[in-house]
């Protein structure tokens, strides 16, 4: 090698040493953090109350036979993309969103309804609960109802039912509706479990904007970090094996020892893990969302949100009594989804007929092909509840799959209850399911159906925790030698 070249050589290993040391410093204690707070949620994931209990929860409709047009709640609210029908407070109510705004409307006399009061709450924590229960509110944010997707249900009030399992449900002041349920082992379980991993503190985590970019960045400098140690660790591997006799390591020190051997056993792992964990705050940055744009939803829809709800018979609405029934368009015709205590779905039009599954293909395949015209799908088929797919991108077990039939087109996912899109897969959403969900949470053929065998990447784990705590201690040891020095 040309001395230039070689002089050139040591001063990039020189500052890749540099940056993996004082980087390493400052993420070390991260590295710690994430790989303890990972195994956690292995077996305690976040609180979540899935559809199904929040309709056991819910009271059913009160049937009434003067319930306002829907289309007139719809009016209430310009750009209204969704409305749902629900028992608010004790009387029938229209739920109507869109474009990030909620609307509660009076379903009997047509009216803006406010924020429930603390006296409403508390009568609904009694009616789920019975008299000892309690409610606490309103208030904007809470840990457990932080994420974004809460904010159109904003401010909350807080349903304690003072039982020995320290079960707690959040009621949106705004719908009426519940939304959240929590319990003490969960809460007490996700601090270091969730809360920790995913940086989930409630002063960053309700300004959306400065934790994505915030946790990105970190992420990234993680995984920089990450990178520069696996290439120094092969190099000083390689500057071992010349010694005589070879050794895989020249270190003598023992946590300079085991930090790279370490990392040259769990170093595969470490990178993969890590890169795969950046990717989860991605957000459309190098992989597509998998989202329509708004001019193939609004295709897909077929018409106005308004336009579907003039073929909605009032008067037929609210039959049955069921807790929740949901009003969807799809190629311009009005879905109907009512969702019953206990867990079944009925599917009907506007007049109350029922859609056979035959009859919602041929809906779903006229959307598609307004939607994504140089698809030729020709079939919609079901999708194992089990599949990689279907559990990493929380689909419901009534979820559909259309083929696109095209090698430049899409496959659609949908929920053939509502004909809803779930997800566009196209090759990039594609590649960033395997590249984050395979990778990180270990959920791939095989895996997602075993969960003790999914459990195994504890050990893993194990070996990238106690890599980051040979970093930590050679951190605080280098902290305390250029503090001597000063």
């Amino acid at each position: 090698m040309p001395a230039s070249d070689a002089h050139l050589s040591r001063r990039l290993l020189a500052v890749l040493v540099w940056f993996h040391r004082w980087l390493g410093v400052a993420t070390c204690l991260i590295f710690a953090a994430w790989f303890a707070s990972g195994a956690v949620m292995l077996f305690q994931p976040f609180p979540a109350l899935p559809h199904a209990a929040q309709m056991a929860l819910q009271a059913p409709i009160a049937p009434h036979a003067d319930l306002v047009p829907p289309v007139r709640a719809a009016a209430a609210l310009p750009g209204a993309e969704t409305l749902r029908l629900v028992q608010r407070a004790g009387r029938p109510a229209y739920v109507v969103e869109g474009g990030g705004v909620l609307q509660a409307i009076d379903a009997r006399t047509g009216a803006i309804l406010p924020p429930l009061s603390t006296a409403q709450a508390l009568a609904e924590a009694r009616r789920i609960f019975g008299t000892g229960a309690s409610a606490t509110g309103p208030f904007a944010y809470d840990q457990w109802v932080v994420h974004n997707r809460f904010d159109p249900a904003r401010p909350f009030y807080r349903l304690d039912a003072k039982d020995a399992a320290g079960t707690q449900l959040y009621l949106s002041a705004r719908s009426g509706e519940l939304l959240q349920r929590t319990r003490r082992s969960a809460r007490a379980w996700n601090w270091p479990g969730a809360v920790l991993h995913w940086v989930y503190v409630t002063p960053l985590r309700k300004d959306w904007r400065a934790w994505d970019a915030g946790i990105w960045w970190l992420s990234l400098v993680c995984m920089l970090v990450a990178i520069a140690g696996m290439v120094l660790g092969i190099v000083r591997m390689l500057a071992a094996r010349r010694l005589h006799p070879p050794r895989l390591t020249f270190f003598r020190r023992r946590w300079l020892r085991w930090h790279h051997l370490l990392g040259l056993g769990a170093g595969v792992f470490v990178l993969g893990w890590i890169v795969s964990g950046w990717l989860s705050m991605d957000h459309g940055r190098l992989f597509s969302r998998g989202t329509p744009t708004t001019a193939q939803a609004q295709a897909y829809a077929g018409c106005p949100l308004a336009d579907v709800l003039r073929q909605v018979d009032a008067t037929r609405l609210a039959a049955g009594a069921p807790p929740e029934i949901s009003v969807t368009p799809l190629a311009c015709r009005a879905i109907l989804t009512r969702s019953a205590a206990n867990g079944t779905v009925e599917r009907v039009d506007g007049a109350g007929r029922r859609i056979d599954d035959a009859a919602m293909r041929a809906l779903v395949l006229r959307a598609v092909a307004a939607s994504w015209p140089q698809a030729s799908a020709a079939h919609v088929l079901p999708v194992d509840p089990d599949a990689t797919y279907a559990l990493a991108e929380g689909w419901p077990r009534s979820a559909w799959r259309i083929p696109s039939g095209a090698p430049a087109a899409p496959d659609l996912y949908v929920d053939g209850n509502s004909g809803r899109l779930l997800t566009v897969m196209d090759s990039s959403r594609a590649a960033y399911a395997w590249v984050y969900y395979a990778l990180h949470t270990g959920n791939v053929p095989g895996l997602t159906t075993r969960p003790a065998l999914r459990r195994l990447l504890l050990l893993p784990l194990a070996a990238g925790f106690l890599f980051s705590i040979t970093g930590v201690v050679l951190g605080w040891r280098r902290l305390r030698v250029s503090a001597s020095r000063s």
